[in-house]
C-alpha cells in the first residue's frame, strides 16, 4: 500500500487499524517490514543504518520507539517501593533485550524502596561469571538494607538453569554473611521473567 493511502487510512480509522508494515511505511521504514517490530524496537541507530535506512529516518524511527516505551513503560523510580517481582521486571525490562548475559543488583532501603541499580558482570550469549565480592561491594558502600539479584537470558526463555539455581543459593548465603537481606533473584528475558520467590524456590 502506498504511503498516501496508508496515511488516509490512519486518518479515517486510527493507527490501531494499521498493520506493522503500514506503520513502518509511515515512518519511512517500509523496507524493514520483513523484520519484526519487537526486534526493531531495540536496535540502535547504527544497526538501522546497516539495515538500509538513511540516517535521518533511522534517528526518527529510534526516537519513535523510545517515545513509545516511555509512554507504556512505568518502572519504579528512586524512592519508590520495588519489592514484588513484577516491579523488578518493569525496572529491568530493557535488560531483557541485551545481546549477552549481564548480572545486575537492585539496591533497596529498609522499607523496600529503590536506591539504585548497578551492573556487576557482563558475559557471553550463554553465561555470565559472577564474583560475589562484586555483587555486594556497591550494596555495602551504599548502606543498602535489601538486594535483588537480576540477570537476563538472551535466549528469550527466562527459565533458570541448574547453574542459576546454584548461584542463587550461594549469593543468598553470602548476603547473610555481610548483613544484607536478599529478597529475590529475577531472570528477565524477551519472553517474560522468572522469579525464584514466585516459583516457591526462595525462603522468605
Amino acid at each position: 500500500m502506498a504511503k498516501n493511502e496508508v496515511r488516509e487510512r490512519l486518518l479515517m480509522d486510527g493507527p490501531g487499524a494499521l498493520s506493522d508494515a503500514d506503520l513502518l511505511t509511515l515512518c519511512g521504514a517500509g523496507t524493514l517490514s520483513a523484520v519484526s517490530v519487537r526486534q526493531l524496537a531495540w536496535v540502535s541507530v547504527g544497526e538501522l543504518r546497516r539495515l538500509g535506512l538513511a540516517e535521518s529516518r533511522a534517528v526518527a524511527l529510534a526516537a519513535a520507539f523510545e517515545l513509545g516505551r516511555r509512554g507504556a513503560w512505568a518502572p519504579p523510580r528512586r524512592g519508590e517501593r520495588c519489592l514484588d517481582p513484577q516491579s523488578v521486571y518493569e525496572l529491568m525490562r530493557p535488560l531483557a533485550h541485551a545481546p549477552v548475559e549481564e548480572f545486575h543488583v537492585v539496591l533497596l532501603d529498609v522499607r523496600g524502596r529503590l536506591l539504585r541499580t548497578e551492573r556487576v558482570a557482563k558475559g557471553s550469549l550463554t553465561q555470565c561469571p559472577v564474583n560475589p565480592r562484586d555483587v555486594f561491594r556497591t550494596a555495602v558502600r551504599e548502606a543498602a538494607h535489601g538486594i535483588v539479584f537480576v540477570h537476563n537470558h538472551p535466549s528469550s526463555d527466562p527459565a533458570p538453569s541448574p547453574d542459576d539455581a546454584d548461584l542463587t543459593e550461594r549469593l543468598r548465603a553470602a548476603a547473610e554473611l555481610v548483613g544484607l537481606l536478599a529478597r529475590d533473584h529475577v531472570i528477565v528475558a524477551a519472553g517474560g521473567y522468572y522469579s525464584f520467590v514466585e516459583a516457591g524456590r526462595w525462603r522468605r
